[in-house]
């Protein structure tokens, strides 16, 4: 017989300022041992209603109405939040950086979360459970990898420290929200029969939220589906689980006008500390085209987006323009689209302020074009007016990903170089993007860098494919050939496990 563990009752979350709820009238419970499912689109209430179970709001935004109670206390008081989080409820989110201490190495954070939520006094004890924790995340254990810091880390390897602090002590409940949304096909596949083995049998409830309905089909006991702030479906059976998928293809032309040599990267070097992360690493990018960058997490994909861009000084080799494209502004002419939306975003500044500045400063534009042309941009990235008044942490992980797309279009690039600019997206919202993407590449002759661990989103865009692995490149050529006949036993794996059809955009 099973006993509710977890219980929302009439959840309502709104601005700070008025206007409509993100959330309205949110009901729901988790009995002890269920895991409960948790689809919709990106801005729907998915991580708000999360957030409930911990007694959190984000920031500019606040409780209205409603009562929440986990294992019989209120997460909302000081005395129930306490007695909570960590112990008895963990949370990873969907930007793993934000949980991690950027001063403080990842051996030392996961040994003081052992050691806080278990009241381990042995040192022996908590740095066994400390390899413990990274070996079961396939994260290595030893010595040198616990002394990084949270920079030295690829966006996949962060989302899985940030996983093994939240199963230090065992919690009964664990919120997951999109918890392989920064991970390649291969080590997503495995991270996720990994959680379906920690969510089966036993006595720990889940809440799981995730933009991939076939996953959540397969793990969860129960799902509910989020609209606009109101649960629409609540289901008393899990979604079915998705057929399985044909053999990868490609389909259609190319969608830009490639025009030759653009950008040049020769014999590249790149370090981190005293670990070498790129290893003479050459391509070419021809203007007007997309050259997709993939490989497993921790390849060295993010190090090279950061060079291209001047963000990480590289040791050896170099990155230049043709001379006939040599730009005037180069901050101008190429612009990041980074990883972490929420930490490329300044937390003071409001949606208006990140679109305007470089509007006026690389555009030129006076005060009033400037406005207009933000709420234009917001249109083109699927995003409402509303939002300008928005600071980033008033956004959902989706809303920031697309801020941070226009805000890199504001300054009209030529060169746009995104890392895994659809993981946080889901599938509808991210198609949206990839076909804005490629009707960027025929309207205005922007070339595409798209670093992504996504071979679906490569296939739709990318005309050449670059694979790397363990800092090198391990495999390069024409989309076509790399996805449909891989060479390479990284790229057969990665191609292996996509998932789905692999197919260009319109």
């Amino acid at each position: 017989m099973t006993s509710t563990f977890a219980e929302i009752k009439g959840l309502t979350i709104g601005p700070t300022a008025g206007g409509p709820p993100v959330l309205l009238d949110a009901c729901l419970s988790v009995e002890r041992g269920q895991v409960l499912g948790v689809v919709g689109r990106s801005g729907s209430g998915k991580s708000s209603l999360a957030f409930g179970l911990l007694g959190h709001v984000r920031p500019g935004l606040e409780r209205r109405e409603g009562d929440v109670r986990v294992a019989g206390a209120d997460p909302f008081t000081r005395q129930g939040a306490r007695r909570l989080r960590g112990r008895v409820v963990s949370f990873l989110g969907q930007d793993p950086a934000s949980s991690l201490n950027p001063a403080l190495r990842i051996g030392q954070q996961i040994s003081e979360a052992v050691r806080l939520r278990t009241g381990a006094a042995s040192a022996e004890v908590v740095a066994a459970e400390t390899e413990s924790l990274l070996q079961s995340v396939r994260l290595p254990a030893d010595r040198a990898f616990q002394r990084r810091v949270p920079h030295q880390l690829s966006g996949g390897q962060a989302q899985r420290v940030a996983l093994a602090l939240a199963l230090a002590g065992s919690p009964d409940l664990l919120v997951l929200d999109e918890p392989t949304s920064s991970l390649d096909t291969a080590l997503a596949a495995r991270m996720r029969a990994l959680l379906a083995e920690v969510l089966s049998g036993g006595e720990r409830a889940a809440v799981l939220v995730s933009h991939d309905p076939a996953w959540i089909g397969f793990v969860a006991d129960d799902v509910i589906r989020l609209e606009g702030g109101l649960i629409t479906s609540p289901l008393t059976s899990p979604m079915p689980a998705a057929a399985p998928a044909p053999a990868p293809r490609l389909a259609g032309a190319p969608a830009g006008r490639p025009t030759g040599g653009l950008l040049s990267v020769e014999g590249l070097l790149a370090v981190h500390g005293r670990e070498t992360v790129l290893h003479d690493v050459s391509l070419t990018v021809d203007g007007g085209s997309c050259t997709a960058v993939v490989g497993p997490s921790g390849s060295g994909k993010t190090t090279l987006a950061r060079c291209l861009v001047g963000l990480h000084r590289y040791t050896a080799g170099s990155v230049a323009w043709r001379e006939e494209h040599t730009p005037a502004d180069g901050g101008a002419a190429l612009q990041l689209v980074a990883q972490d939306a929420r930490g490329a975003l300044n937390p003071r500044e409001s949606v208006r302020m990140a679109l305007t500045r470089p509007l006026t400063r690389h555009r030129g534009l006076p005060a009033g074009a400037a406005a207009t042309e933000a709420v234009r941009l917001l249109d083109l990235v699927g995003l409402v007016p509303e939002i300008l008044g928005r600071r980033p942490g008033e956004l959902s992980g989706g809303q920031r990903q697309r801020v941070s797309l226009a805000r890199a279009l504001a300054a009209g690039p030529r060169v746009l170089v995104c890392d895994e600019i659809t993981s946080a997206l889901d599938p509808e919202t991210g198609s949206g993007v990839l076909t804005l993407l490629n009707t960027l590449r025929r309207t205005l002759g922007l070339t595409v860098v798209m670093v992504t661990h996504d071979l679906a989103a490569a296939a739709r865009c990318a005309d050449e494919v670059v694979v790397l692995d363990a800092g090198r490149v391990v495999e390069a050529g024409p989309a076509e050939r790399v996805l449909l006949h891989p060479e390479h036993p990284v790229t057969r794996e990665l191609v292996g496990c996509a998932g789905e059809p692999l197919s260009r955009a319109a």
